[in-house]
């Protein structure tokens, strides 16, 4: 995982997708498997989703916890990996599992 979104993530206790009520909108990647987008920033998630949105659509905090809890879901999904976008550096694709251990590392850290 990039730094800038591992000390993102520790210092805001939580990454920024794009979604709704519902919950975050996983995008389809460029190698056609669906991932889930998340930025270190609003302004970033805003900037990159706004476009193509659909009414009611935002950019959307998940905190440890909210990351945590949907997981098994984007798993269930068929999602299987975050397309993290840090600011000032380029978007990584890291898998679901990876995700999960760090933010697990940071809830007991």
């Amino acid at each position: 995982m990039p730094d800038q979104v591992e000390e993102a993530l520790a210092a805001q206790q939580g990454l920024w997708g794009w979604g709704d009520a519902d919950g975050i909108v996983p995008w389809t990647g460029e190698d056609g498997a669906d991932v889930v987008p998340l930025w270190t920033g609003a302004e970033q998630a805003d900037a990159a989703s706004r476009d193509g949105a659909d009414p009611g659509e935002r950019p959307v905090f998940l905190d440890l916890d909210a990351l945590l809890d949907a997981v098994p879901e984007w798993l269930a999904a068929g999602v299987r990996a975050a397309r993290l976008h840090p600011e000032g550096g380029p978007p990584l694709t890291v898998p679901l599992v990876e995700l999960t251990e760090r933010v697990l590392r940071l809830q007991v850290g």
